[in-house]
């Protein structure tokens, strides 16, 4: 073969060789670019999950609260032998309310299933809190039932004990689920 010749095959050769690497390089630089931008929206998402459930988690807390709040002066009338005023027992109704429907949207939609039964037997006892309390309220306004703490605490306790064991159940899964985040996230894991 003459030198010529055998200059353009290497040549050839070289070119396809050089075509080809730039090819795999660019379908490698591609497939890393394109694994990165999976991992790095992985990554948004969970942050973006993990600060919903905790603004999920935050809002069951102070719907809670706002029940105890609320509840507080209904509760004190009644100690002192007074019917509770229509804003008072307006506000208690509200409260529980609120709590039912924070737990029945967002945080059944973002939690775990375990964290969506949770907050489904939050929302059921303040369904049946809801149904002890206004017909209390109204037995109380209607002269049926004593305005009394007695009757207050015979009545309501056993649900407000239920309703109190629920949200502290949905709680504890809550802080399992978001310490477990805080713990994936530092080991590195998902």
């Amino acid at each position: 073969m003459d030198e010529g010749l055998a200059a353009v095959v290497a040549g050839g050769a070289g070119l396809l060789g050089a075509v080809l690497g730039a090819w795999l390089g660019g379908r490698a630089a591609t497939e890393g670019t394109r694994l990165g931008a999976t991992i790095a929206a992985a990554e948004s998402h969970a942050l973006w999950v993990r600060q919903e459930r905790t603004k999920a988690y935050d809002q069951v807390c102070t719907a809670y609260s706002a029940i105890g709040v609320s509840l507080y002066p209904v509760y004190a009338a009644v100690c002192r032998g007074e019917l509770p005023s229509a804003e008072q027992e307006e506000a208690a109704l509200r409260a529980v309310g609120e709590l039912a429907g924070s737990c029945s949207g967002t945080v059944s939609f973002l939690g775990t299933p375990v964290i969506a039964d949770a907050a489904q037997g939050v929302v059921d006892r303040c369904d049946r809190f809801e149904m002890e309390l206004r017909p209390f309220l109204a037995g109380l306004r209607a002269g049926t039932l004593p305005v009394t703490e007695e009757s207050f605490g015979d009545r309501l306790h056993p649900h407000i004990d239920a309703l109190r064991g629920a949200r502290n159940t949905l709680t504890d899964e809550f802080r399992g689920v978001l310490l477990q985040e805080d713990t994936d996230a530092g080991t590195g894991g998902g």
